[in-house]
């Protein structure tokens, strides 16, 4: 019989980062989280969507209410955004015969390419961090 050993060199500091897996994940996705909040905050702020709201009757308010309307929960692996205007509601569905502006939508859609981005680069931090031996 042939007896093969193996010694993994490293293993103690391998395992030290395993045991610590669970913080490092969290740290890294919950910034991320509060990045991606952040960044459909900056697209609303930006005016990155359309108006259908002719200018005149524009007050900016509804842009601004984001800043407001902005919360994350304990543990930072869920958060929030949206318009605290209290009219927001009638632009987003439309009231008194007047169009529909699913503005939220096209936010999300703008917001999207640099939310994924946030993700990947806490997933590339976490996998970095656990294999650093």
């Amino acid at each position: 019989m042939i007896n093969v050993s193996v010694q993994v060199q490293n293993l103690d500091t391998l395992r030290a980062n395993f045991r610590r897996a669970p913080a490092t994940t969290l740290k890294y996705l919950a910034a991320a989280t509060k990045a991606s909040i952040f960044e459909v905050e900056k697209q609303a702020v930006d005016r990155n969507f359309q108006f259908k709201t002719p200018r005149a009757m524009r007050t900016g308010y509804l842009a601004l209410s984001f800043g407001y309307g902005r919360q994350f929960a304990n543990g930072g692996l869920r958060g929030t955004i949206g318009p605290t205007a209290h009219y927001s509601p009638y632009v987003y569905f439309g009231a008194r015969g007047g169009q529909p502006n699913p503005f939220m939508d096209r936010i999300a859609k703008k917001a999207e390419p640099e939310v994924n981005k946030h993700f990947e680069t806490a997933v590339n931090k976490i996998v970095s961090e656990l294999a650093d031996v």
